[in-house]
This record gives C-alpha cells, structure tokens and sequence, in this order.
C-alpha cells in the first residue's frame, strides 16, 4: 500500500469515491460535486490529499487533510472491507504527532479510530439530526 500526492488527474477517481451516497451519508457536507466544480476547488486547495493505492497500484481510495491537522479517509465501495483505510491511517499518522477527525456516531469507521489511537476529546455537533464526533490522535 502507498500514499502519493493527488494530482490534478485523480479528480475523476476523487468524484467517483465522493459522490457515492455510501460516502456523502458519512460526511458532513453530503452535497454531490461536478467535476468543474472539483478542478476549482483542487486549484485552490492548500492542504495534501493523498491517493491510496494498493498492492496492486490500483487506486483504492483516498486521504484528506487539512492545515489545521485533520484528516479523513474515503474508500472506493468496491474496496472496503479491505484494510485499506487502517493501513492508510497507520501510514499517514507515522510521522505525525497530532491529528483530529470528525466521525458520525453511528459510523462503523469509529471503532477503527478507536483501534489506532483516536480518543473522542467531547466536541459534538448536531449534523443531519445526528451526533457529529470530533476524535483526535496524539503521540
């Protein structure tokens, strides 16, 4: 498995994972993007994401980040269930010594924070009528 830097070229591969509903209905903003609407916002995109590629060199998904430490992780559907997002957590957090995420109650994706490191540090939102959970990571 590896991380490499997104490029302008892995938008098509970003939108597919994105715009899935099995993705928007665990993000905060479930709005769904064209791809001119996804090549303005790389254009002005100041943090790294990441394409995760596996064994392979198939694209299996992605990492995001942020300036202010947060980071999140989307897997292609035909992917999961794989290990993909906890070896590509496990890779990104190596180096870090801080980092948060925000996580639906209900997302299956929390016991896997939990599993590395993340620890719910009692910041709640109410999005979509449901708990929105800040969790952070530090060594």
């Amino acid at each position: 498995m590896n991380l490499v830097p997104m490029t302008f070229n892995d938008l098509e591969f970003l939108l597919e994972v994105r715009n899935d509903d099995s993705t928007r209905y665990f993000l905060e903003n479930d709005s769904t993007f064209t791809i001119e609407e996804c090549q303005n916002w790389f254009k002005n995109l100041k943090s790294r994401w990441y394409i995760i590629l596996n064994e392979h060199d198939e694209k299996v998904g992605y990492i995001r980040t942020s300036d202010d430490n947060e980071v999140g992780c989307d897997i292609h559907p035909n992917h999961r269930r794989r290990g993909y997002a906890r070896e590509a957590y496990l890779k990104y957090l190596k180096d870090k010594s801080y980092a948060s995420l925000w996580v639906f109650e209900d997302n299956f994706a929390k016991n896997l924070y939990q599993e590395i490191g993340f620890v719910e540090n009692g910041e709640i939102k109410i999005v979509r009528d449901k708990k929105y959970i800040r969790m952070v990571y530090e060594k």
